[in-house]
């Protein structure tokens, strides 16, 4: 058997266990592609919200063509401030052939004008589609951490004043390496339909057994903030 489903923290959120990290991330490929495919079956606008890291394995292994699609839109759900390759997370998906919307700072932009204008292509999308389907793939850090939004454990009301806000994309300086970071807010992830999750590798199994169990708060593992949405939650893991 692949894969089995193991006890889950609700009815919102589905844990699919696997042999190995490559069967998770295959069965999550696989998961997007029905998603996707059944959104545009569907005549539904598309807002695809991908995570860097390891999650652009997922990516490798979805048709060019699918997410080609005008139904498509496709952004990062996080940002580093950088327009260096090496660092840029969407233009590291452009180096894939995904046409991908560049988040990129511009020359000598500060930010948190970079942070507004990210905000600001969300939010018109949005506004455009209010009908739409959004779809997000989510990795998770060994510290818990989600998206680009950092663990603060030692200061809830910093974590509280930075990201619990109603934008949605926050620029900050946090403890995520690079520091510098814009990242959607937790009021754009609770607009979010589908969580495509892929938790895999030793270095992550305390957090997500936490994240299980609901033992931390949100500014020790973010991660947490996921029991708080609406949307579905499907995690793809070797743990």
């Amino acid at each position: 058997m692949i894969a089995k489903e193991i006890n889950a923290p609700s009815d919102r959120i589905k844990i699919e266990s696997c042999e190995t990290a490559e069967k998770a991330i295959n069965l999550a490929a696989k998961k997007l592609i029905d998603s996707l495919e059944s959104a545009l079956s569907s005549n539904k606008m598309i807002l695809l919200m991908l995570s860097g890291g390891s999650n652009l394995k997922i990516l490798d292994l979805v048709p060019k063509e699918l997410l080609d699609n005008p139904g498509i839109t496709i952004y990062v759900l996080d940002e580093r401030f950088s327009s260096d390759l090496a660092l840029n997370n969407s233009l590291q998906i452009k180096e894939k052939g995904v046409n991908i919307n560049l988040t990129v700072p511009d020359h000598e932009e500060s930010l948190e004008a970079f942070a507004s204008r990210f905000n600001d292509e969300l939010r018109l999308w949005l506004n455009q589609n209010p009908d739409g389907e959004l779809i997000a793939t989510l990795g998770m850090g060994p510290d818990g951490h989600m998206a680009g939004i950092s663990p603060m454990p030692e200061d809830q009301s910093k974590f509280d004043a930075t990201f619990n806000q109603e934008k949605l994309a926050i620029g900050y300086v946090g403890n995520l390496s690079p520091a510098e970071r814009v990242t959607v807010s937790p009021a754009f992830l609770a607009r979010i339909n589908l969580f495509i999750t892929l938790i895999t590798g030793e270095p992550k199994r305390e957090a997500f057994k936490n994240f299980i169990n609901r033992k931390t708060k949100p500014n020790v593992h973010p991660i947490q903030l996921l029991h708080e949405f609406l949307g579905k939650t499907i995690i793809f893991t070797d743990l």
